[in-house]
């Protein structure tokens, strides 16, 4: 029996008589933490799929054998009790939480250094006219790299995210490059532009997705 991953793609050959028939359960991938859901179909011979998309191998008298870079033991493969299937993927409390955290940080950092510079404008130009546009645009500078460089760090993950501990990953489970954190980041303009319906789509999605998640390829997991 041929079970794939379908987030990262790793196959797993596992002997028939040691998954569990009859129900549907869930697997952990051993190479990216990703959930594999296995369950019957109805017919003849029982059938398995790796989350939504069927993966069967065509009974045959002698199945080839898959590459051993590709291919896992028995022992490797970890099934999870039901209520365990979406532990892997962070949920929208989790990741809503993470967002209080450092929208408040960010503010006080941003009232900080703006009123910083604020002051120091106002002292150089003899006017405080402009002042509010420079800090707004402060503001947006220290966010942008805030969430950039904390998500494509070692850390994976703003202090926020760290401190309920979750991260942000590629959809093969590794970390992300400062373009990819950049590109989610501005991201969360559109998902806030549709009335925050891109942020809702967390609670909805099979990979707890929201659109910005989507649009730059990411997923965000609960730390191992």
């Amino acid at each position: 029996m041929i079970i794939i991953c379908p987030t990262c793609n790793a196959k797993y050959r596992i002997p028939q008589e040691k998954i569990p028939t009859g129900k549907r359960i869930t697997a952990q991938c051993k190479k990216c933490g990703g959930q594999i859901e296995i369950g019957p179909i109805k017919g003849q011979e029982l059938q398995y799929t790796a989350q939504t998309e069927e993966v069967l191998t065509p009974p045959m008298p002698s199945p080839p054998t898959p590459p051993p870079s590709q291919t896992a033991e028995t022992g490797e493969f970890q099934f999870m009790p039901g209520e365990k299937a979406l532990a892997g993927y962070a949920g929208f409390w989790k990741r809503f939480g993470a967002a209080i955290i450092d929208g408040v940080l960010l503010m006080v950092v941003s009232f900080m250094i703006g009123a910083f510079l604020g002051l120091l404008y106002s002292l150089t130009t003899g006017t405080s006219v402009g002042a509010g546009v420079l800090g707004n645009i402060i503001g947006g500078l220290v966010s942008w790299l805030y969430y950039a460089i904390m998500e494509s760090s070692s850390t994976q993950g703003t202090l926020g995210k760290m401190a309920l501990g979750i991260q942000v990953t590629d959809l093969s489970g590794n970390p992300i490059s400062f373009a990819r954190a950049t590109g989610r980041h501005f991201g969360k303009f559109i998902s806030m532009l549709i009335v925050f319906v891109g942020y809702l789509m967390v609670a909805f999605t099979a990979k707890k997705q929201g659109l910005h998640d989507m649009l730059a390829g990411c997923l965000v997991v609960n730390r191992k």
